[in-house]
């Protein structure tokens, strides 16, 4: 598997048939953030738009092996405490705390503040970071 990103098509040129699909990007266990990060931004791509049983399949397929890759590899940041797991993964994505904050609403210092444990998460803090990084909101409490 090519740990470059995918090319993809426009949404009308996706492949309708499984084994097209392949030939875009072949589906195989992951072994790297890069390989993730390939599958996720087909998955992105993909996701909530209407598909033929092909593209389905096809989408489940990449969406199994980078639930798989994630539960192996991201299990020990769910154990961590909220502003530590939240710090972890920004850093794993390549967020800074500003970034963040913005995306969330809140300014630089309440985020590392936050980031730092010096504060704790509000209910908007975890809503809001949970949607806008998809990440279990459980991670966060």
């Amino acid at each position: 598997m090519s740990a470059t990103k995918p090319i993809l098509p426009s949404l009308a040129k996706l492949p309708k048939t499984y084994e097209a699909l392949c030939r875009l990007h072949m589906p195989r266990t992951l072994h790297d953030e890069l390989e993730l990060e390939a599958v996720t931004e087909i998955i992105d791509f993909m996701s909530g738009h209407p598909l033929n049983a092909d593209q389905a399949d096809y989408l489940e397929t990449l969406a199994e092996l980078a639930e798989a890759y994630e539960s192996a590899n991201h299990e020990a940041l769910a154990l961590l405490p909220p502003h530590e797991f939240l710090a972890a993964h920004l850093e794993n994505i390549g967020m800074t705390a500003t970034v963040w904050g913005k995306l969330i609403g809140i300014d630089r210092s309440t985020a590392s503040r936050l980031l730092r444990g010096e504060r704790k998460f509000n209910t908007v803090h975890v809503r809001k970071t949970a949607e806008v990084l998809n990440l279990e909101a459980s991670h966060l409490i």
